[in-house]
């Protein structure tokens, strides 16, 4: 066994050993995954070429996802009965990046008509514990202390994209649990990867991912799920095998402001795990590479006459106009009820405006290594479909 090969070994039997210590758990389930998680480590070595401050952030960014993977597993284990739950017309929104899916996800999570999937139970899930009990779970309070230390290390992240413990975060730490899935390949530039990735069935992450809201909404069979995540458009195929009854909201932004604005949420969180090879310069192609397969692939299952009554489109320019509005359409084209209460509670929401509380987030074209004319280049399509030229 070569050196190289000799230290993957070493560090992947270290993550497991960390997450095994962190739970106290040890069953992480059928080991199919570790095939995804060894090629996504021999792609830092091979395309990132990691330092070693790198691999070490790598074990922090890696180790919360087996973590999640073994309480889920005991979640399983210890109430089999929830797998048999239903999962019935899932509201998912999804569409590019930084085009408005977090905020009309937290807005529509007001509604108690909807579950949704909290920030600490993605990173630990149960069965939803009571909300006034969950101040002192400890594992609620493993969750608040993480991301305290995020932003204690990274100040900047919440004002480009907050994570609250209790508040509906997106399902990206449910899809990354069985390492088949474009989180990973579009969160770094790793062309091994991804080249892998494009092989594989993603019906492996979705069916998880169904589980996984079995097991947190147990005791909410039939509250309807809220979900959000952009890489469902990635994997829109796989997204409806599973969910063949899902109400998709799509959203839509200039890419000539969304992709920079990607970029620079991805420098921000991902700059401490820079290797010998230098990703910043590549990373703007590489991530409008990325959303313009994903935005083909959602077209191309739009085109279906079968599902075209399932999806719903929303122009960022207009909810940041007047988001209530946008609500109103959603609820009245999926035939949902939006009581005076709620609608209420959701002004004063838009009111308080969260989502500003931690200042402007500040950001440019040059910061992603991709020209506006190459941008404007690779989204021509899409942008005179949605008329943003």
């Amino acid at each position: 066994m070569s050196s190289s090969s000799t230290k993957l070994v070493g560090f992947e039997n270290r993550l497991h050993a960390g997450a095994a210590c962190t739970t106290g758990l040890s069953d992480f389930g059928p080991s199919a995954y570790r095939e995804g998680l060894r090629v996504l480590l021999d792609a830092f070595e091979a395309d990132l070429q990691l330092t070693d401050q790198g691999w070490e952030t790598a074990y922090v960014r890696l180790l919360p996802t087996l973590e999640a993977r073994l309480y889920t597993q005991q979640g399983w284990r210890d109430h089999p009965r929830v797998l048999n739950g239903p999962i019935d017309r899932p509201i998912v929104i999804t569409g590019l990046p930084r085009s408005g899916t977090t905020a009309l996800h937290k807005l529509m999570s007001v509604d108690p008509q909807f579950q949704g999937l909290e920030s600490w139970l993605l990173e630990a899930p149960m069965i939803r514990p009571p909300r006034g009990s969950w101040e002192h779970h400890y594992r609620y309070r493993s969750s608040v202390a993480r991301i305290d230390a995020l932003n204690a290390n990274i100040p900047s992240f919440r004002r480009v994209h907050e994570t609250i413990p209790f508040e509906v975060e997106e399902c990206t730490l449910a899809l990354m649990q069985s390492f088949v899935s474009s989180v990973w390949s579009e969160s770094y530039v790793v062309p091994t990867y991804a080249q892998w990735l494009s092989r594989q069935s993603d019906d492996v992450a979705y069916l998880r991912h169904a589980d996984i809201l079995r097991l947190i909404g147990a005791n909410e069979m039939r509250k309807r799920w809220l979900l959000k995540s952009p890489h469902h458009m990635y994997h829109i195929e796989a997204l409806l095998s599973v969910f063949p009854d899902a109400c998709i909201i799509q959203t839509h932004r200039d890419p000539l402001d969304a992709i920079p604005s990607v970029c620079s949420l991805a420098y921000t969180y991902w700059r401490d795990l820079e290797g010998k090879v230098s990703w910043r310069e590549k990373m703007g192609l590489w991530k409008c590479a990325h959303w313009k397969a994903a935005l083909d692939r959602m077209q191309s299952v739009r085109t279906s006459s079968s599902v075209q009554g399932q999806f719903f489109d929303v122009d960022h320019r207009r909810f940041l106009a007047d988001p209530l509005e946008v609500v109103r359409s959603i609820y009245e084209y999926f035939v949902l009820r939006l009581s005076p209460s709620v609608e209420r509670s959701m002004k004063d929401r838009i009111m308080r405006n969260p989502t500003a509380r931690h200042g402007k987030h500040q950001y440019n074209v040059d910061i992603c290594g991709a020209t506006g004319a190459q941008i404007r280049e690779i989204f021509a399509d899409y942008r005179r479909q949605n008329q943003f030229d």
